[in-house]
């Protein structure tokens, strides 16, 4: 750990380095020896994309929700591919309209509208305050950490931010410029992209191949830990194929439109070309600085680190192992990435709020003295301002989010520009309308689902009255606008975002005209066409006059004498040709002043085209070729195929004899098929829309818990069998498929083909052993009967009774296999079940045994049955042994028989402490008894059902009254 003042003194000496790089790439601008026109800076630049979300974030999404922090890499990583077509284009459109921001870009594309600029500015002002907080939060809580203690962290973080501020608005407004360009800024954001990387590398490095056995080693502990499931995508995973979908649109969204990315690679490019090698430097950077992502995360979790503390395991990794000058390094490495973030961004949000809301509302004060100077000290204010904001998001809401939620607020927000910008420079059909009422509708989307909950979460709004029942509305429901549910939060904002924005971008655009000025603005856009109309009564102190007004009188002479003297002309001898080019320059150096919607308005009320000038620009915009539309015949017939699809799947569906349920992500019933409705009872209209642990609460056991387990179930209702099993959805939509089906008949044949297979085998085996058994015993038997005739000692005598004894006992076991193996069939006839149990309830009668049992019978008149009423009889009588023997302290023994549909149904109960459930599968089995070795053969039970299935009935056992047992026998009426 380091003292409070140790570490605010190397966070300082490490500000004023970056300053001393700054300064000395500005010297070397203005000595014409650039350190930043060259694509490897452009690159570096670029990189300032890489936050202390990448730094610290990545490794805390990686630790609760596995490899989907890969979607924030793959998505610029994708886009980068398409930048040779993309932002090239982007490139030459800013650097021909001399644009210096995002708000611009859109602006000037419908018709150099001030309103969508300034529209634009709010959106992306307010989107981007998450994700400043978010930077903010970042140094506050690792500085926290280093630190070793809470107090005056908050004040530090502060004195810190504050600091980060300061440097920005010194470099980002050294003097009121006329010139886009931040050299010093540029390379100290290169710097700083290099000095995260090098300590993520190092420390990623240190956890890999010092604490642990490379790679390889990591990822097999990981893989047997509970922590298993961080390796799946999917299935399993904790974020689904749909949120991937959204994460990867999102980031390849950020990277193009993000305002300091904007700023990076559009106005601060020097060459168009460098874009070509950015192209596979800045993936390949995104690359290096993810390699040791996941180590560092799944080391964390195996060093015993919790997921919640997942976003610091960076720096509580070394500080850990007692490393403190790495965790100082990586301190420094985390607060590069914040920083460099904080600079630009508020850089880029201070020129877009300058050009858009604050430089049209003091215009009216331009020939104030010291305007120039009001104008760069107003802009040091916002982008300090821009900075507080994000430490009161930070200390006020932050400590609810995790950085990556953070930083996933704004990158929604800004994926709001996309339709306008892509729609913009490719359809020359979109217009102002379309374009303000998309963007506006996405904020509100955006701010709704979003921004608002968060707000309501922190406590700075507060959940009643109106907004309570907004909140809890099943249509204007935050997490599930218009009933939409089953989505990720993110996917949700951006599925309702995007439809709005583009639905009502496309429909207004189409229903309602451009105006002039949009024409040629959508011409200069899409075709790349700049119409080379000189301007009316255009002279070059007209020009000069303007730039006094704007930028001093200074910079005004210095830009006409720079211009004159790249041309080589003399300031009395201009053509038309060079005055054209002389505005364009004035324009542009307006446009990085104010903006350039402002610079198109100064020149427009200053310097207008004549009616012809008009005439023939509009008649170039409407030789255009036509737009390609959509046939509406092919779309009807797509629609109309899709409706038979969509039929004949659910045919399939329902004429299958298999139960199916799909759930959604909250485990709602979606959909019930009519075998379902046949096994539960329960109506399709009932069950969808319900939760599924409510609807399918008849089966038993519960398959639901938290989360229904995935894989083979099997279940019961009633008496019906059910097997079946759940899987997780893996389309678009999130949810469950649940199929079940009805195995009860198919169970009972297999267990009675089973117990039928052993028995016959048993039985063989049984026969054999009468057979052999037999002779000899009948052999001893009768010597033993001899003997006792004989005299002989009282002691020979006894012990011959006792072997005659056990000789009669091992006969009636032989007896018994030889009953139990007994195959061939014996004669039948008709004889009613009545007589058969009054025979045998007449056996049983003077038994002492069944002196303290009652006896109750049921008995029904019923048909006289073909049956052997030896065999019959026998049955009762095992059936009443039984239940003598499980109730040695007496009982009641109910036996009844009445006729049920086609058969005779006759049922034991007794009233015992009943047969074990795990038992009840084998009472029939063969030599299976729960009566000890010496007190029956277990054979009993089994011969009884082979004599019952041998006249073609069943015989069941369930549980019976109280503890008891019942024996359930049913014979057909016409066997």
């Amino acid at each position: 750990m380091f003292q409070t003042w140790a570490v605010l003194l190397i966070t300082g000496g490490y500000l004023s380095l970056l300053f001393l790089i700054a300064y000395y790439a500005e010297r070397r601008e203005r000595r014409g020896r650039s350190l930043v026109a060259n694509p490897y800076v452009y690159a570096l630049s670029m990189a300032v994309y890489c936050t202390s979300w990448t730094f610290y974030g990545s490794v805390g999404k990686a630790a609760t929700s596995g490899l989907s922090f890969l979607t924030i890499y793959i998505g610029p990583t994708l886009m980068a591919a398409l930048w040779w077509v993309v932002l090239r284009r982007i490139i030459k459109i800013a650097k021909e309209n001399r644009i210096t921001t995002i708000a611009d870009f859109i602006g000037s594309r419908y018709g150099n509208s001030l309103l969508l600029s300034a529209l634009v500015t709010v959106v992306a002002a307010v989107g981007i305050i998450p994700y400043l907080g978010l930077q903010i939060k970042a140094i506050i809580s690792t500085f926290t950490i280093i630190a070793g203690q809470t107090k005056g962290s908050a004040a530090a973080g502060w004195i810190i931010t504050a600091i980060i501020g300061l440097f920005a608005s010194v470099f980002g407004v050294r003097r009121f410029e006329y010139s886009e360009k931040h050299e010093g800024l540029v390379f100290a954001i290169a710097f700083e992209s290099m000095v995260k990387l090098a300590a993520f590398l190092l420390v990623g490095f240190y956890v890999t191949f010092v604490l642990f056995g490379g790679h390889v080693d990591i990822f097999e502990r990981i893989r047997t830990s509970d922590f298993s499931y961080l390796l799946t995508v999917g299935g399993g995973s904790p974020v689904g194929y749909s949120e991937w979908a959204s994460l990867l649109f999102l980031s390849m969204m950020a990277i193009m439109f993000l305002p300091r990315q904007f700023h990076m690679a559009v106005v601060e490019n020097h060459d168009v070309n460098h874009v070509s090698r950015a192209m596979w430097l800045f993936p390949l950077y995104l690359f290096l600085i993810n390699i040791f992502v996941l180590p560092v995360a799944f080391g964390g979790l195996l060093l015993g680190g919790s997921q919640q503390g997942a976003d610091n395991f960076v720096l509580t990794i070394p500080l850990g192992q007692g490393k403190a000058y790495l965790a100082l390094f990586v301190f420094i490495g985390g607060f590069s990435a914040a920083s460099s973030m904080l600079i630009v961004e508020s850089l880029a949000i201070s020129n877009m709020v300058m050009n858009n809301l604050v430089s049209p509302l003091i215009f009216r004060f331009k020939r104030v003295k010291g305007f120039t100077f009001i104008l760069a000290n107003i802009k040091r204010l916002v982008i300090l301002g821009l900075v507080f904001i994000g430490y009161v998001f930070a200390v006020s809401i932050g400590e609810f989010y995790t950085l990556v939620d953070m930083g996933l607020k704004s990158f929604e927000a800004v994926s709001i520009f996309a339709p306008a910008i892509f729609f913009g420079i490719y359809w020359k059909r979109g217009n102002r309308n379309g374009a303000a009422a998309g963007v506006l509708a996405g904020f509100v989307i955006w701010f709704y689902t979003l921004l608002m909950p968060a707000l309501v979460k922190s406590g700075l709004l507060e959940e009643a009255g109106f907004l309570s029942y907004l909140l809890n509305s099943p249509v204007l429901d935050p997490h599930a606008l218009f009933g939409l549910k089953g989505l990720d939060r993110w996917s949700h904002s951006l599925f309702w975002g995007l439809l709005f924005n583009v639905g009502l971008y496309v429909s207004l655009s189409l229903f309602t005209r451009q105006s002039e000025e949009e024409e040629r603005q959508a011409l200069m856009f899409v075709e790349s066409y700049s119409p080379r109309i000189l301007p009316a009564k255009l002279t070059i102190a007209e020009i000069e006059d303007i730039l006094v007004e704007f930028i001093g009188r200074r910079e005004a002479a210095e830009v006409v004498s720079g211009f004159l003297r790249r041309q080589g002309a003399q300031r009395d001898s201009l053509s038309q040709s060079d005055l054209f080019a002389l505005k364009g320059e004035a324009q542009r150096i307006l446009s990085g002043a104010l903006g350039s919607p402002m610079a198109g308005i100064i020149f427009t009320d200053r310097l207008t085209y004549t009616e012809p000038e008009k005439g023939e620009l509009l008649t170039s915009i409407r030789q255009m070729g036509k737009t390609l539309r959509l046939s509406r015949q092919e779309l009807a017939e797509a629609n109309r195929q899709l409706g038979l699809l969509k039929e004949f799947s659910e045919n399939i569906v329902e004429s299958i004899p298999l139960g199916v349920v799909t759930l959604d992500g909250n485990l709602r019933v979606t959909y019930w098929n009519s075998t379902m409705t046949r096994m539960t009872g329960v109506r399709e209209a009932d069950a969808v829309g319900e939760e599924a642990h409510l609807v399918l609460g008849c089966l038993s056991p519960r398959i639901f818990g938290p989360e229904p387990r995935e894989g083979d179930i099997s279940c019961s209702i009633g008496d019906m069998e059910l097997k079946g099993y759940i899987n997780r959805l893996t389309g678009a939509q999130r949810g469950y498929v649940i199929v079940l089906e009805d195995v009860t008949e198919k169970k009972k044949i297999q267990e009675d083909l089973f117990r039928a297979t052993k028995h016959a085998s048993i039985g063989r085996l049984a026969a054999g052993v009468a057979h052999e058994i037999g002779n000899p015993l009948a052999s001893i038997s009768s010597l033993v009967q001899e003997m006792l005739l004989e005299d002989g000692s009282p002691f020979v005598k006894d012990s011959l009774n006792t072997i005659n004894r056990h000789l009669e006992r091992i006969a009636r076991i032989v007896r018994n296999l030889g009953d139990f193996a007994r195959l061939y069939p014996r004669q039948r006839t008709p004889t009613g079940l009545d007589s058969a149990l009054a025979a045998t309830l007449d056996l049983v009668r003077y038994d002492k045994n069944f002196r303290k049992i009652q006896i109750h019978t049921d008995v029904e008149p019923t048909p006289a049955l073909t049956i052997d009423p030896d065999q019959i009889q026998q049955v009762f009588l095992n059936l009443m042994l039984n239940a003598r023997d499980a109730m040695p302290e007496g009982g009641d023994l109910y036996i009844s028989i009445a006729q049920v549909d086609g058969s005779v149904r006759m049922v034991f109960t007794d009233t015992g402490p009943g047969i074990a459930r795990e038992h009840r599968d084998k009472v029939f089995d063969p030599f299976f008894s729960t009566k000890g070795p010496a007190q029956g053969t277990g054979l009993g039970l089994s011969i009884c059902y082979s004599i019952i299935k041998d006249h073609g009935g069943t015989m069941e056992i369930a549980p019976g009254k109280g503890k008891g047992t019942s024996f359930i026998i049913k014979l057909p009426v016409n066997g």
